[in-house]
């Protein structure tokens, strides 16, 4: 039987969700029925609905509040501004439906914290939609982590920098009171970081609004509050260690680097959503060399994708793909609401649970709360909700 979703957000996220909902459709695979979509805003409700017709050959009914939607569903998949994510998810729970989340799961960690009570309360379940260890090649090389390709992983760095002081997606995005852009962004890394290298044992760090103020396409000034830049170390409970830069107010040329450094070797990954291939350095018979493309799965002879993932890109075993971003993305969002479906039939807990979305967030969290309190923070207290003194000046 079909499960009955509502889609709450018909902005830019609620109608890449119907595009990964249409991916699914085009390969055989849509569990859902979507029967309703819901957003105070007319317009973009009609959108939203042209769109569903579109790829899904149906028409879900139009809702401006989620009380009106409820009744009508068994899930809620929730892809509004990070600040209503706490309030929407509950409301849902408590009315019986299992909801998916997009990231990050919450404002602050006592509002995720919040939802997941929530979730065991109801006997609901409640899934966090990260898609960047969704990408084939980030699944590959945890793959190859696991396959003891680069030996006893070390050290990870993951760093980016791009922005300048121009709107980067949505205005909203650099306010504290939304949660802010490194929380927005930086909790991908997060997720990353331990989806790598295991449990975080310790955060240091700091964080800086660099432009307090940002031009807009539309020519316009928008203040900006939120840190656009975040840097720090992570211990883990293996003894690795993990720096971040992330800088969203870099001028010039932007860039990116992903790498993992094992005792054997190293790993180091493209962009997300870009399809170009990993490169392993590996040390074989005395000598450190770059593995050919072609050899890589050698590595890892049992590593295959789920099989909805296979689908979507075409193969189950590969180390490149040739997409562009639009049609990546929503395989990526497939895959995961795919994931959330199959937990609701299943009753099992999805890929990335409410306990996993705390994680990702009490992480990225984890390096502006250190740098105001001037400390080395310890992961169990962030995940706890005991340090919050940063998450207290963005609470609305």
């Amino acid at each position: 039987m079909d499960i009955r979703l509502v889609i709450v957000g018909c902005g830019n996220m609620g109608k890449r969700h119907i595009g990964g909902l249409g991916r699914l459709k085009a390969i055989g695979a849509l569990p859902f029925a979507l029967v309703g979509l819901c957003d105070p805003d007319a317009a973009r409700l009609g959108e939203a609905q042209r769109l569903a017709e579109s790829l899904l050959q149906t028409r879900p009914a139009a809702y401006s509040s989620l009380d009106q939607a409820l009744e009508a569903c068994d899930a809620v998949d929730v892809t509004v501004a990070p600040d209503l994510h706490s309030v929407l998810a509950v409301q849902a729970l408590r009315a019986g439906c299992h909801v998916a989340v997009e990231k990050p799961m919450a404002l602050t960690v006592r509002q995720a914290l919040a939802m997941n009570q929530e979730a065991h309360r109801r006997r609901r379940w409640l899934a966090v939609l990260e898609n960047y260890r969704r990408d084939p090649l980030n699944r590959l090389a945890k793959a190859l982590l696991e396959g003891d390709a680069i030996g006893s992983p070390y050290l990870m760095v993951q760093g980016s920098s791009g922005g300048g002081d121009g709107v980067i997606l949505t205005p909203w995005r650099h306010l504290k009171s939304h949660g802010g852009i490194v929380a927005d962004m930086g909790v991908h890394y997060a997720d990353l970081l331990e989806y790598f290298l295991g449990p975080a044992r310790h955060v240091i760090g700091m964080g800086r609004v660099v432009h307090a103020t940002r031009l807009g396409e539309d020519g316009a000034s928008y203040a900006a509050d939120a840190e656009d830049l975040a840097v720090g170390t992570v211990t883990f409970a293996n003894d690795a260690v993990a720096n971040l830069i992330l800088n969203l107010a870099g001028r010039g040329p932007g860039w990116f680097y992903r790498a993992v450094f094992g005792t054997g070797g190293t790993l180091i990954l493209p962009g997300d959503r870009s399809g170009r291939p990993l490169q392993l350095v590996a040390n074989q018979i005395g000598r450190d060399s770059i593995v050919p493309e072609s050899e890589v799965l050698g590595f890892i002879p049992d590593f295959c994708l789920d099989p909805i993932s296979g689908r979507l890109f075409g193969a189950d075993r590969l180390t490149h793909y040739e997409l562009d971003w639009a049609e990546t993305d929503a395989n990526l969002i497939a895959s995961e609401l795919a994931d959330f479906a199959s937990a609701v039939a299943d009753n099992r807990a999805p890929e990335v649970s409410g306990e996993e979305g705390v994680r990702a967030l009490a992480l990225i969290h984890g390096f502006l709360e250190a740098g105001l309190a001037q400390r080395v923070v310890k992961m169990d207290e962030l995940v706890a909700g005991s340090l919050h003194d940063y998450q207290d000046r963005i609470s609305v």
